[in-house]
């Protein structure tokens, strides 16, 4: 039986946001463990959370479940490691 192609692109998404969300998991666990931001943009951060945020907005206005879960978490999974940059920022310049 042939897939429905909108299930097909429900997939593809649904894929898609997890890869998304996944890529983010390396970098939390390295900065938890090594409790060290070195090279890590303040900025970067900042403008990814309010593009997550514009796209998240985006999503809950047209309904799309994918693009809303996909987006929560990857937007959750970033606060964390914003909150990590100014916590270990902080003990970063208590060393020097």
């Amino acid at each position: 039986m042939i897939m429905d192609i909108g299930r097909l692109f429900e997939l593809v998404g649904t894929t898609g946001s997890v890869i998304m969300c996944a890529s983010s998991v390396p970098q939390l666990i390295k900065t938890y463990r090594t409790k060290c931001i070195t090279g890590l943009s303040g900025t970067y951060l900042a403008i990814l959370m309010i593009g997550m945020s514009f796209i998240l907005s985006y999503a809950l206005y047209v309904k799309n479940i994918v693009f809303i879960f996909g987006n929560s978490l990857s937007l959750t999974l970033t606060g964390l490691l914003v909150i990590m940059w100014f916590r270990y920022r902080r003990t970063e310049k208590n060393i020097d």
